[in-house]
């Protein structure tokens, strides 16, 4: 039976219990049939049968009917357990119907008497306390085949906007439907709107008695795959929208009026007169109160009395310096207006992104809080959430957000995501081989520097695992990628958070796959080029129906700076290459002398996304960067590695920013490889010179040594006669 508590009326789930009653179908509602010998055609786990959902909009109700067949045992071993979560402060449950239907067989399974009652607070992991309760009634006798039926209502009294209201409607996506229902009923005074999917969405309108009703009902919907790469922002399944709230502004204005504060908050105020006190101008100012709010409060979403709809005081997450996406933005916005800068919330969407803008106007659509500020004209946004950030106030990297809806009074729209201007999420990666080809193990050293973004995210990495454990992680990088290595020395890296630059540098012992070669004095070595294929995976060849997704902004040079006795002399097959459109650019160019190979990549990506009528174009591009990036290397056969220089593995200076130049040709690769010629005796003894990368032959220097010494002996015998 249900969970019961030892003080009645006071335990929260006593009081979740009166919550749930059984009950009979609403009169209002309109019950709907369904053909329980649908098949689909597919191989999924379920087949929905009837997927039923009807709204009363003056009761603030909402029927759902639905059944399912099961039809695999992955399906019974899930849906066995029937749940139901729900928020016993604003939503009152009743349930109508509940069974088993195996044939002309019904087997009954309501009995709530039997039922469970739990508050399993699932977002815990995630640091989000939010107070919903799961009904839970555990299934007896269910086999593959059988249909599941059940049906309830839930009535909700909302906290925020209580006369408007707004629903958003969709089909199951990649599961088939036999028949789908959906049905709101209004009074006619009201301004609702609706909006689809798709233009052969449109509803049936009938009127009744001042009760305006839209229908939507379609059958034998067949649910299709997701396709791979598909963007967040991107609703590829049938969906129906219907809203009551006349535009934005209305939802801004509202929104405006339970999210205050008090101005003569002591605890806010003197937190702003301490930084005043410290900094000496605003943008500084500014930057300590970000830090203050990001690096200084705990994430932690506490929504057990308002319904995660009101921010906590500003004073109280101060104090005890933690709080939500709201929260803390509410906190940082008011900290920034006493230190004399403009601000305000800003309501988004990190999935729906500008789609946002292609909706109803209604607040459900959004689910993260971000705080934008004004200085001498600059906008910026910064996300309260995000940890250790770099770039200074104007700088700071934030996801693409897209667009917003303002918590503010004034605002009449939604509002696009600042730019930031020259920011740069440049990952640089340099890797210098001392190679040997006589089965020792090679020396492998890598410098890193990285950007915006990259910078952070390697930022996060060492913040949460630590020098050493990270030292650790990416040594097993190596091991996987040679199958084995050994770190030389310690890892060593740079943090400036003030450019948010992260950079590093480390050693390895390793020993880099070398294969046959038809020449047996020879044996080949192959660039490294999977990290193509990890950042471009290739699209299918089938026609798509959806967008394809983008890593953006993404900016990788990558250079493979090999030193051994074993290269000699090298003819460069296709040295360069540049491959562009207006998604990609990727360029490569290959430097030889004796004894190096400098080869430098660069891959940048041009937009977040390729519309679904253009992949088919840019997997032909990726395909001919993949063949670009593949280069293999010839060597000799039994040289010992070079000896390190100075500077192998080291972290290298600050140097100036230069920006790096766009690709504007395309040319497809016809040769990718570098052979080497001529080659002499395995067991000769070869002179390596480590200077310049334009190496000078040793002869040569010699001559202009002579040419020099010559010269400056004839001059001293001109001044000597001059001067006896």
């Amino acid at each position: 039976m249900l969970n019961e508590a030892n003080s009645g009326g006071t335990d929260p789930i006593v009081a979740a219990r009166d919550r749930i009653q059984t009950g009979p179908i609403p009169s209002w509602v309109n019950e709907c049939s369904f053909d329980s010998d649908f098949k689909s055609g597919t191989e999924a786990a379920i087949t929905f049968l009837l997927f039923d959902t009807q709204l009363h909009a003056e009761r603030r109700e909402a029927f759902i009917h639905q059944a399912i067949r099961l039809e695999k045992m992955e399906a019974v071993q899930h849906w066995s357990q029937w749940r139901l979560q729900f928020e016993p402060k604003s939503q009152l449950i009743t349930m109508h119907l509940l069974k088993i239907r195996r044939g002309d067989v019904e087997i009954n399974q309501l009995n709530i008497e039997k039922a469970h009652l739990l508050q399993r607070e699932e977002g815990l992991e995630r640091f989000v306390i939010h107070g919903w309760f799961t009904f839970l009634m555990i299934l007896e006798d269910v086999r593959p085949g059988d249909i599941l039926e059940f049906s309830y209502t839930i009535e909700s009294q909302p906290r925020l906007f209580p006369e408007l209201g707004s629903y958003f409607f969709s089909l199951p996506q990649a599961v088939s439907t036999g028949k789908y229902h959906f049905v709101v009923r209004f009074n006619t005074t009201r301004q609702r709107q609706w909006k689809s999917s798709a233009t052969n969405l449109k509803p049936v309108e009938t009127q009744e008695n001042e009760v305006t009703f839209w229908e939507w009902s379609g059958e034998k919907y067949i649910g299709l795959m997701p396709e791979p790469n598909t963007p967040s922002w991107h609703i590829s399944y049938p969906w129906i929208q219907v809203s009551d709230f006349p535009d934005w502004q209305t939802i801004a204005i509202g929104i405006s009026k339970i999210w205050t504060t008090e101005d003569d908050d002591e605890t806010v105020s003197e937190i702003a007169s301490e930084i005043e006190r410290k900094e000496p101008d605003l943008p500084s100012r500014i930057e300590s109160a970000i830090r203050m709010v990001q690096d200084k409060c705990r994430y932690l979403s506490v929504n057990l009395e308002l319904g995660g709809h009101i921010p906590t005081s500003p004073a109280v997450v101060a104090r005890r310096r933690f709080g939500d996406c709201k929260d803390l933005s509410f906190l940082l916005v008011n900290l920034l207006k006493k230190l004399g800068a403009q601000a305000r919330p800003v309501l988004v969407n990190p999935f729906l992104r500008n789609s946002v803008g292609d909706l109803l106007p209604s607040p459900s659509l959004f689910n993260h809080v971000v705080v934008e500020f004004q200085v001498d004209g600059k906008a910026r946004w910064i996300d309260t959430t995000l940890k250790n950030q770099g770039g200074g106030p104007f700088n700071r990297v934030i996801p693409d957000y897209g667009l917003g809806l303002p918590v503010d009074p004034g605002a009449t729209n939604l509002v696009e995501q600042p730019k930031v201007p020259g920011q740069s999420h440049l990952f640089d990666l340099h890797e210098n081989f001392l190679l040997a080809t006589s089965g020792e193990p090679s020396l492998l050293a890598v410098t890193l520097k990285a950007e915006g973004n990259q910078a952070e995210m390697l930022r996060q990495q060492l913040t949460k695992a630590g020098l050493e454990e990270m030292g650790k992680q990416r040594l097993q990088v190596m091991v996987n990628r040679f199958g084995s290595g050994k770190r030389i020395g310690s890892l060593q890296y740079r943090d400036d958070r003030v450019a948010n630059q992260f950079m590093l540098a480390e050693v390895f012992e390793v020993s880099p796959f070398l294969s046959a070669h038809p020449n047996n004095k020879l044996c080949r070595f192959p660039f490294p080029s999977q990290w193509v294929a990890a950042v471009l995976p290739m699209p299918e060849k089938t026609a798509r129906r959806t967008p394809y997704a983008l890593p953006h902004p993404c900016h990788i040079t990558y250079v493979v700076d090999i030193d051994s006795f074993a290269i000699q002399k090298t003819r460069l097959n296709d040295p360069r290459s540049q491959l562009s459109n207006q998604f990609l650019g990727f360029s490569r160019d290959d430097k030889a002398g004796h004894g190096y190979v400098l080869t430098n990549f660069s891959l940048t990506t041009n937009a977040a996304f390729v519309p679904a009528n253009q992949v088919q174009k840019y997997g032909e591009l990726v395909e001919q960067v993949r063949k670009a990036s593949s280069r293999e290397l010839s060597l000799l056969k039994g040289y010992s590695r070079s000896r390190p220089k100075r500077g192998f593995g080291e972290l290298p200076m600050p140097s100036r920013k230069v920006e790096p130049a766009k690709p504007t040709t395309v040319s497809v690769p016809t040769n990718t490889g570098m052979e080497q010629t001529t080659p002499r005796s395995s067991t000769g003894r070869h002179h390596h010179r480590h200077g310049n990368r334009d190496r000078i032959p040793n002869w040569l220097m010699i001559v202009g040594a002579i040419f020099v010494m010559f010269w400056l002996f004839i001059i001293c015998l001109i001044l000597a006669k001059r001067h006896p």
